[in-house]
C-alpha cells in the first residue's frame, strides 16, 4: 500500500508564515522608533502670528538700510571660556546704541538660541562672556533698535565671523 498522504509540517518553518508575521511586526518596530524620534527631537513652535512678523520685515530691512548707510561692519571671535570679543571697523566714527543685543540663533534647533546683552569697552570693542551650547551653524544678529548685522558660524569650526549689514542697495 501505498500512501500519498503529506505529513503534517511544522509551522515555524514555513517562510510564507514569517513574512506574514514580519510585515506587520516591521511596521509596528517602525511607528515606535518614529515616535521616539518624535520626542525626543522638538523643533520648536511655527509661528502663530505668521501676517504681523510679515508686517515686521520692512523695519527689518529699514534697519539693514541704516547699517549700510553708516558704514557698520564688525568681526567676532570667539575665545576660551566662552569670551565673545567684537571690533567695529575703527574707520566708522559713530556707532549708534549704548547697549547692544547679540543673538545667536541655531541653524536646525531652536532649543539653543541664545541672547546676550552687551556694553561698550570703547568705541569700537564689546566684550561678553557666552558658552555655545552645541554644534553646528550658528546665525548671528548684532543689533540695536536702529540698525542689525548678520553673520554665522560653524562652531567649533570656526572661531571668527564676519557681520555685515544684509543690505543690497538698489
Amino acid at each position: 500500500m501505498n500512501s500519498t498522504e503529506a505529513t503534517p509540517r511544522n509551522w515555524k518553518r514555513e517562510p510564507m508564515v514569517w513574512l506574514l508575521i514580519g510585515i506587520p511586526l516591521s511596521a509596528v518596530i517602525m511607528g515606535v522608533v518614529m515616535i521616539t524620534l518624535a520626542i525626543q527631537s522638538f523643533s520648536g513652535l511655527v509661528v502663530d502670528d505668521y501676517y504681523k512678523k510679515g508686517k515686521q520685515i520692512n523695519r527689518v530691512l529699514a534697519r539693514d538700510q541704516l547699517a549700510y548707510e553708516l558704514g557698520l561692519a564688525a568681526g567676532l571671535s570667539l575665545e576660551a571660556g566662552g569670551k565673545i570679543e567684537i571690533r567695529f571697523d575703527p574707520r566708522v566714527q559713530f556707532i549708534p546704541g549704548d547697549t547692544i543685543e547679540l543673538k545667536l540663533i541655531h541653524a536646525t534647533m531652536p532649543g539653543l538660541d541664545q541672547e546676550l546683552q552687551l556694553r561698550r569697552n570703547g568705541t569700537h570693542l564689546l566684550r561678553g562672556v557666552l558658552k555655545l551650547p552645541g554644534e553646528g551653524r550658528w546665525n548671528l544678529f548684532l543689533q540695536t533698535e536702529d540698525w542689525r548685522l548678520t553673520g554665522s558660524l560653524q562652531y567649533p569650526e570656526m572661531a571668527t565671523a564676519e557681520l555685515l549689514p544684509n543690505y543690497i542697495p538698489e
